[in-house]
């Protein structure tokens, strides 16, 4: 490959750089907002992705599930605690 045709091609994908980065954020965009609506159509799906999360978070953390309940039932503020 020449020189030229390399520069070319250089200059090529900096052009669409832009493009590209347009186009995500408006898919971003268009995600987040069929996901509102997704979650608004079916509340029980949040509920069940946040069951799923904690559970998730429960088996990983090797904590019995009491030290975990009693965490989370006696914690004053959760900003205290981060503190």
């Amino acid at each position: 490959m020449t020189k030229e045709e390399s520069d070319e091609l250089d200059r090529r994908i900096e052009e669409l750089k832009p493009e590209i980065y347009r186009a995500k954020k408006e898919y971003d965009s268009l995600i987040e907002r069929m996901s509102m609506l997704i979650e608004q159509r079916y509340p029980e799906r949040r509920d069940d992705a946040i069951k799923e999360r904690l559970f998730e978070a429960y088996r990983r953390s090797g904590k019995s599930v009491e030290f975990i309940i009693d965490f989370i039932e006696n914690a004053d503020d959760e900003d205290d605690y981060w503190a």
